[in-house]
């Protein structure tokens, strides 16, 4: 596009402002005004604030050309034309500029910040110039007198906050995002707009006084208008409020409704606080209505997003623990190989160095398990098959596995398995990994000579086993992060007590993938406590 055809559409832009808040201006001066001016229901307001914030700063003369003619219209004189135009501009400015950089304001007004933001500054504060400045300007000329100014300023002010709150969020709303109804809510819509339009009609249309009173009338559309903004967000919100507003306004003005006064002037002061009251309440339901949503729309994503990431490192994991087990179980075959001493026999040195490789094959295929094993408790692949156990024999059978451990650091295990009848309901595999990983970890942190103490019990519905070391326990500040994956008290590159730390975060997930819990308590020096959690047989 040249630079002369753009400027032709920036001019034709604010030609088109400027007839539109011409014809709004005229029709708000028919309602009532005071002073000539002042009207209570000034909708061009709204359509000052709706251009700026949808086409920009650059549209503000199409606002002041049309303030000035409005004006001039009603029988100002030019000065004073000017004057009015300048506070009206300058409304609209002000209320553009506080809402995008204080509030970061987007127009469809999705978001709480953005409906109290919209209230504050485009209803409440700016419309204060423009009052300010108007009024100023009707007394320099002569047009108010003193005793006048006080009434025509709150109409002013009163009229512009009006026409700010119900005219623009409309226009904003829809054409910042045009939503409209699915299929399967057109029969909603339909009955919700029926029913806002079918009780307007009674609430604004009956003669006044009558049975209930003015505001049992007035509020009787305010749960049609939670039902709109709760079930279609702003765009229900701002499209029913506007529909309230017009009937409630056309009825006072003919006469009708609960707000009539004896004169006009009294009936549309007692409209603007039931309008300002609706539109402020009900755009700020909307607006919270859609944030949560959206809130929700992207809480699903992210749990996809997440749930697909997981997927993947488990596959991913699994295929490097295939390629990893590989070498490894080439490395132990060779190391037995050696060990029984097939090619050749060893000398104590060479004899001491296979076993070495032999250990650290094990720990590292070891730390090869651990780490695939989270990964699939983290994807949710874990294959759970649950059926009774008796408790006393699961937990005499780690003996003997342990007990190459125990003799080398000279420790005691001391088992108390309790009733021996008592069964859990838990996959065998499962409990045996959930058991050795913490009899390991207290065989790991517990000095030479200390003891080792499995109990079983039951409590309510479950079984509760214990693990309790007399290790070097856990400083009260880093409990929080026990079962944290990858924690480890004893931190960095020159840490005594080898390990990734995950296996207080396995076991964890296996007992809550077979219905149970973990809990781990410690005092620094003297020890630790890990409890077991899981379902009693029978308890189903």
């Amino acid at each position: 596009m040249t630079r002369w055809a753009s400027q032709l559409k920036l001019a034709g832009k604010i030609a088109g402002i400027a007839a539109l808040y011409v014809l709004a201006a005229r029709g708000g001066l028919q309602l009532e005004s005071i002073s000539g001016f002042a009207t209570l229901v000034w909708p061009p307001t709204g359509i000052a604030l709706a251009a700026l914030l949808l086409g920009g700063y650059q549209l503000w003369p199409g606002i002041f050309i049309g303030a000035v003619v409005a004006n001039m219209l009603t029988g100002a004189p030019p000065l004073v034309a000017v004057g009015i135009g300048v506070g009206n501009t300058l409304e609209a400015l002000l209320g553009t500029y506080l809402l995008l950089r204080l509030v970061d304001f987007r127009p469809a007004i999705e978001r709480v910040q953005d409906a109290i933001g919209f209230v504050l500054f485009a209803a409440v504060f700016s419309p204060m110039v423009s009052a300010t400045i108007g009024v100023t300007t009707l007394r320099l000329g002569g047009l108010v007198s003193s005793t006048g100014l006080a009434d025509t300023w709150r109409a002013w002010w009163l009229g512009d906050a009006i026409g700010a709150l119900v005219v623009a969020p409309p226009v904003l709303v829809w054409t910042a995002r045009p939503v409209f109804p699915a299929r399967r809510h057109l029969v909603e819509v339909a009955t919700l707009t029926i029913a806002v339009v079918g009780l307007s009609l009674l609430s604004f249309q009956r003669p006044p006084g009558g049975v209930g009173g003015p505001l049992s009338r007035a509020y009787e559309l305010f749960p049609f208008l939670i039902w709109a903004a709760i079930r279609f967000g702003t765009h229900g919100a701002v499209s029913t409020s506007f529909l309230v507003s017009v009937f409630a306004i056309w009825g006072t003005v003919t006469g009708h409704g609960p707000f009539i006064q004896p004169t006009l002037h009294a009936s549309l002061f007692a409209l603007q606080s039931f309008i300002g009251v609706t539109a402020a309440t009900f755009l700020i339901l909307g607006a919270a209505t859609a944030e949560r949503e959206r809130a929700t729309r992207e809480l699903k994503v992210a749990h996809k997003i997440a749930a697909a990431a997981n997927q993947a490192k488990a596959e991913f994991l699994a295929v490097m623990s295939h390629e990893l087990r590989t070498p490894l179980n080439a490395i132990a075959g060779y190391a037995e190989l050696l060990k029984l001493e097939v090619t050749g026999a060893l000398n104590e040195k060479q004899t001491d160095a296979v076993a070495r490789i032999q250990r650290n094959e094990q720990h590292l295929l070891g730390l090869i398990d651990d780490v695939l094993s989270f990964a699939r408790a983290e994807a949710g692949t874990t294959k759970v098959e649950a059926r009774p156990l008796p408790i006393g024999g699961e937990l005499a059978a780690l003996e003997p596995i342990l007990h190459p451990l125990l003799v080398r650091k000279n420790l005691e295990l001391v088992c108390e398995p309790g009733d021996s009848m008592l069964e859990v309901r838990a996959d065998p595999l499962k409990l045996r990994q959930i058991l050795l990983n913490i009899v390991g970890n207290a065989i790991k942190f517990t000095p030479n000579g200390g003891t080792i103490r499995l109990a079983a019990a039951t409590r309510n519905e479950n079984v509760v086993i214990t693990v309790s070391d007399t290790g070097i326990g856990v400083p009260s500040d880093k409990l929080a992060q026990i079962f944290e994956p990858f924690f480890q008290v004893d931190s960095g590159t020159t840490r005594e007590y080898q390990g990734v730390g995950l296996g207080l975060a396995i076991a964890r997930d296996l007992a809550r993938a077979m219905g149970g819990d973990i809990y781990f308590d410690s005092t620094e020096g003297r020890g630790s406590v890990v409890t077991v959690v899981l379902p009693r047989n029978g308890s189903e």
